[in-house]
């Protein structure tokens, strides 16, 4: 039986020099090939665990519209976050000659200059008008994928111990429209389980929900078996209009 251990331009086999193929080629029924082919280690896999990647930032465009109505587009690579009103379009870059041109297949954001309009995308073009005459008032940029983070504490002044029962509900809060219910942006539930006041509280939302020229506030309640023991009373501004992103929320005892 012949092995080939060299090819006929004199290359070794794996490696391994030709005068010792002849007593290790093979061993147990396995050739050395297949042994000396087994995965890498550990170290030359690729570390992809603790890889970092890059937050992606989005360009804020606010438009204010025919009626004073209101527009956020949010734009990052050929994609779109439309907000107008109490909805969200996703959509995607589509081919015009004219302007540029976003759809999710029904809803069609047009922006031409620093103006633009909301229609419904129909075939003919035909489409009803959402909102018209729109003009840019403001551009920044964010980074919804990093997140926001509103911190700070909730404590009151009453000289009691919190029961180990109790929960601590912080929620923030878009208390722009004065005749309608609050909009809840993000929210953070608390066991105390014998921790006392002042209780940290850290509430993570996403900058895409957040409007420059709306209002957000934090509130807090405290319950103690289900019972509502602790309110806050008054607003506590962060986020836009000048405030910042940290706050002490002081609750006060409800009337049994």
């Amino acid at each position: 039986m012949r092995t080939t251990g060299t090819s006929s331009m004199g290359f070794s086999l794996c490696g391994v020099k030709p005068t010792i193929i002849a007593a290790a080629i093979v061993i147990g029924g396995s050739s050395l090939c297949a042994q000396q082919t087994a995965a890498p280690s550990a170290s030359a896999q690729p570390q992809t665990k603790n890889e970092m990647r890059a937050a992606m930032v989005w360009k804020r465009f606010e438009y204010v519209c025919e009626g004073n109505a209101k527009v956020t587009v949010y734009l990052r690579d050929q994609t779109a976050k439309v907000r107008y009103g109490e909805k969200q379009y996703l959509m995607k870059q589509t081919m015009s000659a004219d302007g540029n041109r976003y759809s999710d297949g029904k809803v069609v954001w047009w922006g031409k200059g620093n103006g633009g309009f909301l229609q419904e995308d129909k075939p003919n073009g035909n489409g009803e008008m959402l909102v018209k005459d729109c003009k840019l008032v403001e551009q920044s940029s964010t980074q919804p994928s990093a997140g926001g983070v509103v911190t700070g504490t909730v404590t009151y002044l009453q000289r009691m111990a919190l029961p180990a029962s109790a929960e601590i509900v912080v929620q923030l809060v878009d208390v722009s429209a004065a005749d309608m219910p609050a909009t809840v942006i993000a929210e953070q539930k608390i066991a105390a389980g014998g921790k006392q006041v002042p209780i940290p509280f850290e509430l993570k939302f996403d900058p895409v929900k957040i409007g420059a020229k709306h209002t957000y506030s934090v509130s807090a309640k405290i319950t103690v078996d289900g019972q509502l023991r602790f309110i806050s009373d008054k607003p506590y501004p962060v986020v836009t209009r000048g405030n910042g992103m940290k706050t002490e929320v002081v609750v006060r005892p409800v009337a049994k």
